[in-house]
């Protein structure tokens, strides 16, 4: 199952960096770990600090950048 999934690059400095992920029922991007915590998907697809990807099982692809 094909997934799209995005990493704030700002994140990478520490030693966890959360994932968020495209909840297309509501078109937000939201925290793996925390459901509460969320962007809108055009907010994120419009800021170059965060890197879109799809996931599909083992493969994934760069959708930005």
């Amino acid at each position: 199952m094909k997934k799209i999934r995005a990493i704030y690059i700002g994140d990478a400095r520490y030693e966890e960096c959360p994932i968020f992920e495209l909840n297309e029922k509501n078109n937000y991007f939201e925290m793996i770990k925390d459901k509460t915590f969320r962007y809108e998907k055009e907010c994120v697809e419009e800021d170059n600090d965060f890197l879109i990807v799809e996931v599909d099982g083992e493969d994934f692809r760069l959708i930005n950048h």
